[in-house]
This record gives structure tokens, C-alpha cells and sequence, in this order.
């Protein structure tokens, strides 16, 4: 009985995680305030990153604009894509819009009813994923130190093939 139960609890969060691994079909907003899904985000030919920030949030900003630094130091690697979410409420969109105009090579998108954040179940920030080329999730952290960056680059290699 113990074994059938472990079996169960296994297949089950196989369940979960194969449905946790594809970027879900919810509407995000981008800075002209246009309609983006976020499934859009995967175009089928290369991996991209999507970053989880708030305005309030003081590693949210270092990780972003460790990002910013970097993306240059990448782009001749293989081709890159980051999209900064905000998950800021609609009282602080306007703030998050302005803010995120400085990071050059990383494209903007706001999530102020929250869709995207619920659905990926997204309870901290910083939190960035790295998807392939199809949308499917490859890789995912939560926090940010200095450096971790690298290891971000590290993770979109593996996932471009590089």
C-alpha cells in the first residue's frame, strides 16, 4: 500500500511539472500598452529568457542591470532575447514603465492583473526562466547575487546548443 502510494504521489508531480514546463497562453501588456501573449514569446528558433521584477524590489533592479551589461558581451554568442515582466499592481505601472525604458536589449512587458505570475506560480521575485526555442521551460532560478548572470548564460548555451 506504502508503494502504491509513492507511486501515485510521482506520478502526479510528473503531472504537474510537465505542465509547469511550457509558458503559459495568458496576456501580458507591452510599454505601448498593446496585447503580447506570452506564448507569442517562444518564435521557434531560439531559447529566451523571461525575468520576473517590481520597482520595490532592490535585487530585481542589480539582476536587471547585470543583465543589461551582459547583453552585449552575448549577443555575438547566439541570439538572445530577455523579457523583463513586471509584476507591479496597476498603481505602480506607470513607475515600472518608466524604469524599465534604461535597459537596452531587454524588452519590457508588465503584468498587472498578475495572469502570467499566478500561472507559473510565481510566489518570489527575482525569478527568471530560461525557455527553448518552443517555449518549454529549461531552466529556472529565484534570487539574485552577483554573478549568477553567468551562470544564466551558462544555462542559455546548454538550451541554444552552444
Amino acid at each position: 500500500m506504502k508503494r502504491l502510494a509513492i507511486i501515485i504521489a510521482l506520478l502526479f508531480s510528473a503531472l504537474i511539472r510537465v505542465d509547469a514546463q511550457v509558458i503559459p497562453d495568458v496576456k501580458l501588456s507591452d510599454a505601448g500598452g498593446k496585447t503580447v501573449t506570452a506564448v507569442s514569446l517562444a518564435d521557434h528558433k531560439t531559447p529566451f529568457v523571461v525575468s520576473f521584477w517590481m520597482t520595490t524590489c532592490k535585487p530585481c533592479m542589480k539582476e536587471l542591470e547585470a543583465l543589461t551589461d551582459a547583453v552585449a558581451d552575448w549577443e555575438g554568442s547566439f541570439p538572445l532575447r530577455i523579457y523583463a515582466v513586471s509584476v507591479d499592481d496597476s498603481r505602480s505601472l506607470q513607475r515600472a514603465m518608466a524604469m524599465s525604458r534604461n535597459w537596452e536589449g531587454i524588452t519590457p512587458l508588465f503584468d498587472p492583473n498578475g495572469d502570467l505570475r499566478r500561472a507559473l506560480n510565481i510566489s518570489a521575485v527575482p525569478q527568471v526562466f530560461v525557455y527553448d526555442k518552443d517555449g518549454k521551460q529549461f531552466y529556472t532560478h529565484i534570487g539574485y547575487r552577483p554573478g549568477d548572470e553567468q551562470e544564466l548564460l551558462s544555462q542559455l548555451r546548454k538550451c541554444a546548443g552552444k
